[in-house]
């Protein structure tokens, strides 16, 4: 190593006024490089300059050789610029992943050829120093190693195996990173593919490797080509008297308002089997991608659920085996008057009874033990509470109490309607029966019922007549804002 930096010292102690001069210019420029591509962190730009960066310094080492002496220092400076060389070739290949493919045709990069390239590159050099600089011929240590060659091919068959494979699958591309496929019993979306392994990461976020060589033999199924729509089916039974005619326009219209259906092609719904308890639907549609799919179905099926209840269609009951029914007390739950209760909330006054029934039918009720925490500032929600038993505390930042509320209070309605997260912390005080309404069943309300439209315009003008009376950080918008996120979500 000393012999090595006294040759670069002594290779600049022998330097002409002509070649200092050269040197020093190239020298510059590749500080000057060194620099910018320490300041700009796009990838594209980096891999530029660092391109230019090297071959300034493989300029300025041939420059160098061309003025020294032929003697031992002509070693020291071939080996620098054989190393200058491959990182220039690196610094290339980088800027064709990167600049041509990554922003000219908007495609991933074969990593594992970009390697290959370099490798071979490197081999290259390498023979090229060897019988440059040793007078080795480089054919004849493959011949002589063809033995020693052939034992460490055997041992390593399966990693020679997956390689190979690696580069089968990347000349051939059935898959992308950021696929979504299925090898075998393994289904996930495509994050790297590298030598030896493919990555997976599941919808669970479960991080699977699968062999280059498995994947070879495996059954593989691209769900993201040729388009990225999914189909997805679903199935939903309804009751045996209910007319076909009837359950098909309901869940036509259920695929109709979901968000994650795609329009095109036309989503279907059709009468799939007879059985003995119900009849069973099948309804087909396309998500925009498979990661969506998920969601989508969640989506339609609680929409059905939500839509069965709007048009009076009951889910059917399986049959089973009767039995003498147990005596149970009575408890205030079972003796609880949902139609009165909602009815008493401000936002529901003046609404009809069968408009009221509908959405009693739809709300939950949820019983809480004192110092349960029902709501926690902060918070996203899409359900509103009333109270229907026992006393809530409300408290603020500091967790001091502000107010207590009683039966037939409302909180959590400005989240519901609005989607702004929850301004209050809610606990329980004593044993506490809520009615819990959620968005779904507000909406489908709300769709025929312009005097819950009218309450609600009325429920904002007086939250911005509050805050306008009291002011405080953070404070709501004015009623028109208010009204306008209401419509980004319900309409």
């Amino acid at each position: 190593m000393n012999d090595f930096l006294n040759n670069i010292l002594s290779i600049y102690a022998r330097i002409g006024p002509g070649s200092l001069a050269l040197a020093g210019l190239l020298a510059s420029i590749a500080i000057a490089l060194y620099a910018l591509h320490l300041r700009f962190k796009t990838k594209g730009v980096a891999a530029v300059l660092a391109l230019c960066k090297w071959l300034a310094v493989f300029g300025m080492l041939r420059a160098l050789d061309a003025h020294l002496p032929h003697d031992a220092y002509d070693t020291t400076l071939f080996i620098l610029s054989g190393v200058a060389m491959w990182m220039a070739f690196r610094a290339l290949l980088s800027v064709y992943a990167t600049v041509y493919l990554g922003r000219i045709k908007h495609r991933p990069a074969n990593k594992i050829l970009l390697n290959l390239l370099s490798l071979f590159a490197a081999l290259l050099l390498l023979a090229y120093g060897l019988r440059s600089l040793f007078d080795v011929d480089v054919s004849s240590l493959l011949t002589s190693s063809a033995i020693l060659t052939a034992v460490i091919g055997f041992s390593l068959q399966d990693t020679i195996g997956s390689l190979f494979s690696g580069i089968l699958l990347q000349a051939e591309r059935p898959f992308s990173v950021g696929d979504w496929i299925k090898v075998g019993e393994s289904e996930g979306q495509v994050t790297s593919i590298s030598w030896r392994y493919t990555t997976l990461i599941t919808s669970a976020n479960d991080k699977i490797l699968i062999p280059n060589n498995s994947m070879a033999k495996e059954r593989i199924v691209n769900y993201s080509r040729p388009t990225s729509s999914v189909n997805v089916v679903v199935s939903v039974p309804a009751p045996l008297d209910a007319p076909p005619v009837k359950v098909k326009s309901a869940l036509q219209d259920v695929l109709r308002k979901a968000s994650l259906v795609d329009k095109t092609p036309v989503p279907t719904v059709r009468l799939a089997e007879i059985g003995p308890d119900c009849l069973t639907y099948r309804l087909s549609f396309y998500t925009p991608s498979f990661d969506a799919s998920t969601q989508a179905r969640n989506e339609v099926l609680s929409g059905a659920w939500y839509e069965f209840m709007r048009q009076r269609i009951e889910f059917p009951m399986t049959r089973r085996q009767i039995l003498p029914a147990r005596r149970k007390t009575a408890s205030y739950t079972d003796e609880l008057d949902i139609e009165s209760l909602v009815s008493g909330a401000s936002l529901f006054k003046g609404m009809p009874l069968e408009e009221l029934e509908l959405l009693a039918q739809c709300a939950a009720i949820r019983v809480y033990q004192p110092q349960a925490h029902i709501v926690e500032r902060g918070q996203t929600g899409t359900t509103m509470f009333i109270i229907a038993a026992g006393e809530v505390s409300i408290s603020g930042t500091n967790g001091t109490e502000v107010a207590r509320l009683g039966p037939g209070n409302v909180f959590g309605e400005m989240a519901l309607l609005t989607g702004e997260p929850r301004t209050a912390n809610v606990t329980a005080v004593d044993p506490v029966t809520c009615l819990e309404i959620d968005r779904e069943a507000f909406r489908l309300v709300l769709e025929k019922s312009p005097v819950l439209l009218a309450n609600v315009h009325r429920v904002f003008e007086e939250r911005a007549s509050q805050h306008r009376d009291m002011p405080h950080k953070g404070a709501p918008k004015s009623s028109k804002k208010l009204f306008k996120h209401f419509q980004r979500i319900f309409w």
